[in-house]
């Protein structure tokens, strides 16, 4: 069984056309389910948790978050395999408005992912690596995503290792303070500590192309990553993050691939926030 659990609507809209084309390219691709997971920014019930404006008033779509429900609600009353779910940014400071925000509607899976260290949009311009101290930059982000993996308030984390996005990695050279390091050891540590963190709250870990369509040229989690979730056995899903409807499903042949790699024979479905294993299609 395969399905896609990381689609955005935002650059075309909230509509059914628009909608059907992300389902049709799903079905298109052999895929048993898809889910819907907008950004919780573009709506205007949820814009002020991710505590920058300028960001949300320069990028946001201003959708209205009862629309987006009725609209995904719709498609399965219609008899199509649509879930109804929500990619949050953990953002400390607001935390606890998103968990109350979260209770009030009938998610199938809530997605968490760490897209900002402070105000900095790591994942968003790769310019803005210009002069980043890489070690400090992944300490910061394992920080934030462990916090994260560990407030038990997500079903899923999103792109658990995003920050490679851009290709910069610990282990690429010196670092500017102690002159060398072990830059594999680092990451173990931080991989180890994520791992422990989603196992005891109970959170999957995303398996994503997307990373395969970026400069990092990887999926999303590395395999060092991936094979401790397995071993410790946290629980996964499969997901494109796709932005267009030919991103559905995209390279999902080398998805699989990478999860059996990593020891993995199923992944994790969802329905009204409680999970299910199914096997790897």
């Amino acid at each position: 069984m395969l399905m896609d659990y990381h689609v955005h609507l935002e650059r075309a809209g909230l509509s059914r056309g628009n909608a059907m084309r992300f389902v049709s390219q799903a079905q298109a691709r052999g895929l048993s389910e898809i889910a819907f997971t907008e950004h919780a920014y573009n709506f205007v019930e949820c814009a002020p948790m991710l505590a920058r404006p300028g960001y949300v008033s320069m990028h946001g779509h201003g959708f209205r978050i009862d629309e987006y429900v009725a609209l995904i609600e719709g498609l399965k009353d219609e008899g199509f395999r649509a879930k109804l779910g929500i990619e949050f940014d953990y953002i400390p400071e607001t935390i606890g408005h998103a968990a109350e925000f979260l209770s009030r509607y009938p998610f199938d899976l809530v997605i968490g992912s760490v897209h900002w260290i402070g105000e900095w949009g790591f994942d968003i311009d790769a310019s803005s690596w210009n002069d980043v101290d890489v070690e400090w930059a992944y300490s910061r982000y394992f920080e934030l995503v462990c916090a994260a993996a560990g407030s038990g308030i997500f079903d899923c984390i999103g792109h658990p290792d995003v920050i490679k996005v851009f290709g910069a990695r610990i282990a690429d050279g010196p670092d500017r303070s102690r002159g060398s390091r072990d830059g594999r050891r680092e990451l173990a540590g931080y991989y180890s500590a994520l791992v422990s963190a989603a196992s005891e709250s109970g959170t999957c870990l995303e398996v994503s192309s997307a990373g395969l369509r970026r400069p990092a040229r990887e999926a999303y989690p590395a395999m060092d990553l991936l094979k401790l979730a397995c071993e410790r056995g946290v629980p996964i899903t499969l997901a494109s993050d796709a932005h267009e409807p030919e991103e559905v499903g995209s390279r999902y042949d080398e998805l699989v691939t990478w999860a059996r790699a990593a020891g993995y024979r199923t992944v994790t479905v969802f329905g009204g926030r409680q999970p299910l294993q199914t096997e790897i299609g």
